[in-house]
């Protein structure tokens, strides 16, 4: 049996449990669309504070550094990071950056134990504008809110994908056996109903993209107004940027694998179902 085959009869198990497997696309598809759309909303509003931010340090970011009297250090993680020093004083180094990203990589302190200094007598500051704070806030935000709430969803998802597929499974002992007669071997059959739940996860996909843009939208129009006199107020000196809330990032791509993800999860909760006694009582009870 090609791909293709088990492609279609896995589509065919779709149509024949229409009902069931549009509500399962419904049910999957709008829990991670909710997500979806705040990440899509969260991420076009630090699109916006970082044009703002951005605009009023002309894109470079200021940071003065210290550390306990080692400049040395503090230049050579200046070079490494790609910043300027732009004034040294006795003990604190003023340095630009050109790229936020860049100056977060050198805020973070990530490379504490590669390099060999102590993070915590490392002195990082802001001096000029807030391109840096409103980078590492929107950062943490994700980190801390989007990966835990995928686990969440995973775990439900699955939980919904197998019950659909076990009953699926129940009421298809005449089909398993039709399958086998034609001489389909137990690992095609198990393709047969893997990509039933690929199929499953494909729609849900779509419809949580539909979802996300549709609040996106939504969010745009009803605070258009109030965001575009928040900012105008909080930076006066900057033109006016349009206040889109939607924007993409790479965490939209890591939901649509967490939608994907809970495909094989629930085939594996589920595969008990397809042994031969299971099915033989099956057949036998129908």
């Amino acid at each position: 049996m090609r791909l293709k085959e088990a492609w279609r009869l896995s589509h065919r198990e779709f149509a024949a449990f229409r009902t069931r497997s549009i509500a399962t696309v419904v049910t999957v598809g709008a829990l991670f669309g909710l997500l979806l759309a705040a990440i899509v909303i969260v991420q076009g509003l630090e699109n916006m504070a970082l044009r703002y931010a951005r605009a009023e340090t002309g894109g470079e970011v200021y940071l003065a550094s210290e550390y306990d009297g080692d400049k040395d250090l503090v230049l050579r993680r200046i070079d490494k990071y790609g910043g300027v020093v732009i004034e040294n004083s006795s003990e604190v180094l003023m340095a630009k950056f050109d790229n936020v990203r860049r100056a977060y990589g050198y805020a973070e302190l990530g490379d504490a134990r590669e390099m060999g200094y102590d993070a915590r007598r490392y002195r990082v500051e802001e001096v000029r504008g807030t391109q840096l704070a409103v980078y590492r806030h929107f950062r943490g935000m994700n980190r801390d809110f989007v990966r835990p709430i995928c686990v969440v969803l995973l775990v439900v998802s699955a939980l919904v994908l197998a019950f659909t597929l076990a009953h699926l499974v129940s009421q298809s002992a005449r089909t398993f056996a039709l399958y086998r007669s034609l001489g389909a071997s137990r690992g095609q059959i198990l393709l047969i109903y893997f990509l039933y739940l690929l199929e499953i996860c494909f729609w849900a996909m779509l419809l949580a993209m539909g979802i996300a843009i549709i609040l996106a939208g939504v969010a745009t129009a009803t605070l258009w107004n109030y965001l575009s006199e928040q900012f105008s107020r909080h930076y006066p000196g900057v033109g006016f940027v349009p206040p889109i809330l939607l924007g993409l990032n790479w965490m939209c791509a890591e939901v649509v694998a967490w939608i994907f993800g809970s495909a094989p999860v629930a085939f594996l909760l589920c595969l008990d179902q397809f042994s031969e006694k299971k099915m033989a009582l099956k057949m036998k009870g129908d």
